[in-house]
């Protein structure tokens, strides 16, 4: 019988120390930000990429709902490969950022400071996180403060593996 429950109990232990852990989870990509000082976080997005972007070399943008043409949208394009640590700022040539409200009113980048600094910079296929804050500025020269703002993001490059 005493051999009986050493088993038992050895055999329960093993399954216990056997059993597989589950995998951490895995980030997700989104921005928060403060805005004209309410918080606000946009679970939405399109990844870093360097092939659809106008002007900057890699964009990538965050909206407030799943659809692409979303409202409410915040989009960075930043030029060349980032640099962590970098502080990408209004009047650096080709970095860009705009901000589209809820009713579709575009803000842009003004002379007043709007700055984005990457802390991680994975390349393809990895990711992208940073902060960001400042202001922008509609055609009807409102402005608009972005204060605590946080991203992360995936980063894809077409034609790449």
């Amino acid at each position: 019988m005493r051999t009986f429950l050493l088993t038992t109990l050895c055999t329960v232990i093993l399954a216990v120390s056997c059993k597989k852990k589950e995998d951490p989870p895995q980030p997700v990509p989104y921005a928060t930000f403060k805005l004209q000082g309410v918080q606000r976080t946009f679970n939405f997005y399109t990844q870093f990429t360097k092939d659809f972007c106008s002007s900057s070399t890699y964009c990538g943008k965050f909206l407030n709902k799943k659809e692409a043409d979303s409202a409410a949208q915040l989009k960075f394009g930043i030029p060349g490969d980032p640099i962590v640590g970098h502080v990408y700022t209004t009047g650096e040539y080709r970095f860009s950022c705009y901000y589209l409200d809820e009713n579709g009113l575009r803000y842009d980048l003004a002379t007043a400071p709007f700055n984005v600094v990457f802390s991680v910079w994975e390349g393809q296929g990895g990711w992208a996180k940073g902060t960001f804050s400042g202001w922008l500025r509609s055609a009807s020269n409102d402005s608009i403060l972005f204060e605590n703002g946080y991203f992360q993001n995936t980063i894809w490059t077409m034609g790449t593996r």
